[in-house]
């Protein structure tokens, strides 16, 4: 099913190093470049700006 999450339980020898960068990965490449971050937040109707 498209967009279905699902998750499974970790495992005794699953390397934990290998899991948090799985993990972070969403956060160290996000689907945006950064520097257009006010831009976007105008074209949704913000301020345009972070404090």
């Amino acid at each position: 099913m498209c967009g279905a999450l699902s998750s499974n339980r970790v495992a005794a020898d699953d390397n934990p190093m290998k899991l948090m960068s799985i993990a972070m990965k969403p956060i160290g490449h996000p689907p945006f470049p950064l520097e257009r971050i006010e831009k976007m937040t105008m074209l949704m109707g913000g301020e345009g700006y972070l404090k």
